[in-house]
């Protein structure tokens, strides 16, 4: 944003403008409204895709099928009554919904950091 007021200024196209309704801020602000939809596209994305691998079922189809030969060797090393062990499906999964929440956080602070650096926009003339 700064770039473009900065490139905007040295070419003069804002050198008539004594307040913040212009051409150069009004073009500023449409981009940072486009950035900030974007943003907020991603981050309800995110979301969506951390919620759904909350609800998703460990023995449904990414699960990989044990090989006939480790049938003996997984019932050998069952661990003992009342614990249930967490498969790697498990933590992949968990994994998986850890960091689309993380990117889901990440893009709503990035939209919170595109509105205040644009605030100056409403009060402020370009080029001063």
């Amino acid at each position: 944003m700064y770039g473009g007021v900065s490139v905007a200024c040295a070419a003069g196209w804002a050198a008539d403008a004594a307040g913040p309704g212009n051409g150069v801020n009004g073009a500023l602000i449409g981009g940072t409204l486009a950035t900030l939809v974007l943003l907020l596209l991603a981050a309800r994305r995110c979301l969506r895709h951390a919620r759904a691998l909350r609800g998703l079922d460990p023995a449904g189809p990414r699960r990989p099928a044990r090989p006939a030969d480790a049938v003996g060797q997984a019932e050998a090393d069952e661990p003992p009554a009342g614990e249930v062990p967490e498969s790697a499906f498990d933590q992949r999964r968990e994994r998986r919904r850890f960091i689309a929440f993380m990117a889901a956080l990440l893009h709503a602070l990035a939209a919170a950091s595109t509105v205040f650096v644009a605030l100056p926009l409403l009060r402020l003339p370009p080029c001063l």
